[in-house]
Formats: structure tokens, C-alpha cells, sequence
């Protein structure tokens, strides 16, 4: 697999399985979002993996110029991480300034990307 750098969110693309399910079709991957999606009502109660592969693309790395779109937007649903950092020059969230603003730490509470938000606040 080819080496990424941190996606805007702070995420490695590498160990993101939004991103694996994508890239890879890992259905084990797969597996772990089915809660989630669940939660937020993207499949069924009664659905699992399978349908998850079935709505790809999710996540082709915020970076990779073949994606028009970042998968995660900011909480505020004007824009995504990617057009934030890129307008603030900086290569991911945890470069800003003003890290964690109130739609990272909405996005994190819903995302369980709190680890990334305790890893990112560690390098400062």
C-alpha cells in the first residue's frame, strides 16, 4: 500500500478503515463501521458489511486528486477539513491555530476520532 501523509483530520490514512474499505474493499474493515453507520442511519439495523461495501466510494484520501469531494466535512457542513486546511496553508487540523475548534471536536464525538484529537494535541 502506498504511503500517505495525514489526512486534513489528522487521521493516517493508512490505519483509517473508511479509507481501507474504499481503497481495498476490506470487508473486515468493513466490520468495524457497521455500528456506525447504523448510528447514523447510512444502512439498515438489519444490515452489515456488505452493505457498506455497496456504498463506496467513502473515502479515497482527502489528498489524493482524484477525490473532488473530503469524506468528513467540518461540523459546520459548509466544508470539509481538506478546503480549511488548504485556504490555512496547513497540512492537517492539528497545524491550526485554533485546534480543536467546536466542529473538530463535534466531528471527533461523532466520528470516535477522539484519539486522533488526543494524538494531534500531544505534538503541540
Amino acid at each position: 500500500m502506498q504511503k500517505l501523509r495525514l489526512a486534513a483530520c489528522g487521521i493516517d490514512c493508512n490505519e483509517c478503515s473508511s479509507y481501507k474499505v474504499t481503497t481495498e474493499n476490506d470487508l473486515e474493515e468493513a466490520e468495524k463501521l457497521v455500528e456506525w453507520y447504523r448510528g447514523n442511519e447510512w444502512i439498515g439495523k438489519d444490515e452489515g458489511a456488505e452493505a457498506i461495501l455497496k456504498k463506496n466510494p467513502l473515502c479515497t484520501g482527502c489528498w489524493n486528486s482524484r477525490n473532488d469531494n473530503c469524506f468528513f466535512q467540518c461540523g459546520c457542513g459548509k466544508r470539509d477539513f481538506r478546503d480549511c486546511c488548504t485556504e490555512k496553508q496547513i497540512n492537517h487540523c492539528g497545524e491550526c491555530t485554533e485546534f480543536p475548534c467546536e466542529y473538530y471536536k463535534e466531528w471527533a464525538s461523532w466520528t470516535d476520532s477522539h484519539k486522533t484529537m488526543e494524538y494531534l494535541l500531544s505534538l503541540k
